[in-house]
């Protein structure tokens, strides 16, 4: 990654964070310039109301929120902010530190710990050769005062890249007792395996254990174990994996009943049990490369009696200009898959498809990008980011017909990420910080699609479309894509 251009951010975080040291706690006095209110150059639907951007942040590429106290990471470092007014973000911290990638950031709300991913290439460089990439790490930082952050404990692991809490405590699915871990492999010297998940014991932060065995190994690339990115918790307390070829389910505390072997047992985040999942087919995410994932426990089919719970959403991951094989966001339902099937036999089982979209051809788009994150609501209502396609509104109430219903496309857009909290959605755009966005609803908190295509998106330049393209390269040792600065 290039990161000459920001030195001096560095630098400037640095003595912020010096200054802080020495007043302690409390907002930091900044220039009292406003923030911008104004909205960027780009495409808007009408029902989203632009309220301030966080541009410090320029780098971000996670969000997270203990109450009002918004952390954000970057290339540079962790910024944390006061959100208590959403339209005037006020910065209260930095911890200067090189990271990469820690996309998808968790935090421990109950004990004000936040978790950093470091992938093996964050030791050296994105585009080190793969003997040069030993090892990934996770650094566990007290946040309790977020004006002076600082690290308590810290783990090396074979592979990293994201790191997300799982429950040991079937009574309560929220707690986060253990790591589970994903991402780019070190030296193969480290073992056999590809790119599983590795779970680490973070119950006393200052000394973390990684459990003996890898997870979900096998599993991936039709039955070889290929790259495990990212972890999701359900609503029931289900962990799912999203990686090289699928999406697989886990319970990780509780009695459960094997579907492999018939036998109930105790699932732990250390020898977790298989909830449901599999593999995707090539015609619905032509790459196959699954990036993340969720499962809305309330969510159900229209007019399927039992569907409950039985749709699972995911984004394939795919960096190309082409809209043909750019990442897609896919829907499933996975009740054909409960019986294990897709753990049995990950090369022919395949998940059933509900609905695939893509911003090609939606209001406010100028054309094609891959999905990454994105955000339920709580009602099936999606902030979804499509790096720059900018953020995408989709309402998968029916997911059968997944409906663009919003968007935020600025003509700079990288968005990485979107965040809900309290009717705002936060933008973790990876060159603009973080846009703050406020949406606008009908009086019966429904989102009205016939009212919101009011914006054309005005055509791309040849130029700066040449320059979004030039974002991203190619990782074709790890099969990965890593986004890279550009001038």
């Amino acid at each position: 990654m290039t990161l000459a251009k920001s030195s001096p951010l560095l630098a400037g975080a640095v003595a912020l964070l010096l200054a802080l040291g020495a007043t302690g706690a409390g907002a930091v006095a900044l220039d009292a310039t406003p923030l911008a209110a104004d909205p960027p150059p780009g495409a808007i639907s009408d029902n989203l109301e632009f309220v301030a951007n966080a541009p410090e942040a320029s780098s971000a590429i996670a969000v997270n929120f203990i109450d009002d106290t918004m952390f954000v990471s970057t290339v540079t470092g962790i910024y944390s902010y006061d959100v208590a007014d959403p339209a005037a973000p006020q910065l209260l911290g930095v911890l200067p530190m090189y990271i990469w990638e820690n996309e998808d950031m968790d935090v421990d709300a109950e004990r004000e710990l936040l978790f950093i991913s470091r992938d093996p290439r964050g030791f050296t460089t994105p585009v080190a050769p793969a003997q040069a990439r030993l090892f990934g790490a996770v650094h566990i930082i007290d946040v309790s005062n977020p004006a002076l952050m600082a690290q308590i404990g810290f783990v090396t692991l074979p592979a990293g890249h994201t790191s997300t809490c799982v429950s040991a405590d079937p009574d309560d699915v929220d707690s986060c007792d253990y790591l589970w871990t994903g991402g780019p492999y070190g030296n193969t010297a480290f073992g056999p395996y590809g790119r599983p998940i590795y779970a680490t014991d973070v119950t006393d932060p200052l000394n973390p254990v990684t459990c003996p065995e890898p997870i979900n190994t096998g599993l991936m690339d039709d039955g070889s174990t290929g790259y495990a990115h990212d972890v999701q918790v359900d609503g029931d307390g289900v962990a799912w994996v999203s990686h090289e070829a699928g999406v697989n389910g886990y319970w990780t505390a509780g009695e459960h009943t094997d579907p492999l072997t018939g036998t109930t047992r105790t699932a732990t985040p250390c020898e977790p049990i298989p909830y449901g999942g599999g593999s995707t087919p090539s015609a619905a995410t032509p790459s196959r490369f699954m990036h993340n994932s969720f499962r809305n426990v309330d969510l159900s089919i229209p007019g399927q009696d039992g569907s409950t719970g039985a749709v699972l959403m995911a984004t394939e991951e795919n960096l190309s200009s082409s809209c043909a094989s750019s990442g897609r966001f896919a829907t499933y339902d996975i009740r054909s898959s409960l019986d294990g099937s897709g753990f049995a036999d990950p090369a022919g089982f395949r998940m059933d498809v509900l609905d695939t979209w893509t911003p090609e051809d939606a209001e406010g788009a100028t054309g094609c990008a891959s999905a990454h994150y994105f955000e339920d609501r709580g009602d099936g209502l999606l902030a979804y980011a499509f790096y720059g396609q900018g953020l995408r509104l989709l309402d998968t109430s029916d997911p059968t017909d997944i409906r663009q219903v919003g968007y935020f496309r600025p003509d700079d857009a990288s968005a990485w990420a979107g965040y809900w909290r309290d009717g705002y959605i936060y933008v973790a755009d990876n060159g603009r910080g973080v846009d703050i966005l406020r949406l606008n609803e009908d009086a019966d908190g429904s989102v009205a699609p016939a009212v919101m295509p009011t914006v054309t998106a005005p055509a791309l330049s040849a130029a700066v479309a040449a320059r979004q393209a030039a974002r991203f390269e190619a990782d074709e040792v790890f099969g990965y894509l890593c986004p890279i600065v550009v001038a």
